[in-house]
């Protein structure tokens, strides 16, 4: 039986001991992932990643460093789509039932 039917769980190893899913993400990484780096001085910090795409993207629109809040900020090097997923704001909370129920009296 062949790895893939190993991989459909993060806590399933394969018969050679591997967690199939995490040796996809280090293959994804290794693979598409760029360099990133974050460097601390005095006065600040600064985040920095290359930026390679191909020809018909449009590189005003990619934009692997991002601010998260006012004293935290985000570089990525992998992966577009989950990056975008990880900064993603949180769902709205689901709204309150119309017909809350009562305490008997």
């Amino acid at each position: 039986m062949g790895d893939s039917a190993y991989s459909f769980s993060l806590t399933t190893f394969s018969p050679q001991g591997k967690l199939m899913q995490i040796e996809h993400a280090l293959n994804a990484v290794n693979k598409k992932g760029k360099t990133a780096i974050g460097i601390v001085a005095n006065n600040g910090v600064v985040l920095a990643t290359t930026k390679k795409l191909p020809r018909l993207v449009d590189a005003k629109n990619v934009h692997k460093v991002s601010k998260v809040t006012d004293g935290v900020g985000v570089v990525y090097a992998g992966l577009s789509p989950d990056y975008r997923v990880l900064l993603a704001p949180p769902p709205p909370p689901p709204p309150l039932s119309p017909n809350p129920i009562s305490s008997p009296t």
